[in-house]
């Protein structure tokens, strides 16, 4: 050991300073490979005009509940969803880019709007060959609502993940109260 040694800190992984700060664990929704929301083809996502996230290049035929919660939306096209968590906390995951006049072929909803769900819970089944000839990309996102709560950030990890088990995004929320009427 140096003289200097002594002296020096270990700095902590901003990764795990986030996960031990974090207000919500998100579970990978789709199996896959995850890719930075900059790098989705879609200027709305990559911008993260909406919110911060995460994006996945799906290998599964089914997008799962990341959280436990209340789905708050459905599109027509069952091509997306939003879940709302107990901590106001809402989750929009939309499957590919290029979904705006898409009719929904191949997608089923599993669940409706109202319904409760667990990590895990199938939301939408859907048949991989006929989106993907339908859709410009298939890259799955996965966006924290910027309006949906006071959030600080949204820290996300970068890998291979398996749906319904593998940890890849974690939110804090503002540590102070934003509301007057408290």
């Amino acid at each position: 050991m140096s003289l200097f040694s002594f002296f020096k800190h270990k700095k902590e992984d901003p990764k795990t300073e986030a996960i031990s700060e974090s207000d919500l664990e998100l579970i990978a929704p789709v199996s896959g490979t995850l890719l930075p929301l900059e790098q989705v083809p879609d200027l709305v996502i990559s911008e993260k005009l909406v919110g911060d996230g995460v994006a996945f290049i799906p290998r599964s035929s089914q997008i799962l509940a990341p959280c436990k919660g209340v789905i708050t939306r459905i599109l027509p096209s069952k091509t997306a969803f939003a879940i709302r968590h107990k901590t106001g906390i809402e989750i929009y995951i939309t499957y590919g880019v290029g979904t705006n006049t898409y009719k929904g072929d191949g997608f089923t909803k599993d669940l409706n709007v109202g319904d409760e769900v667990d990590v895990g819970t199938p939301i939408i089944t859907f048949n991989p060959q006929i989106a993907n000839e339908n859709l410009e990309s298939t890259a799955t996102s996965m966006i924290v609502i910027n309006s949906s709560a006071n959030i600080a950030r949204v820290v996300s990890t970068t890998g291979k993940v398996e749906a319904g088990k593998t940890p890849c995004a974690w939110v804090i929320l503002n540590q102070f109260n934003t509301d007057v009427d408290n």
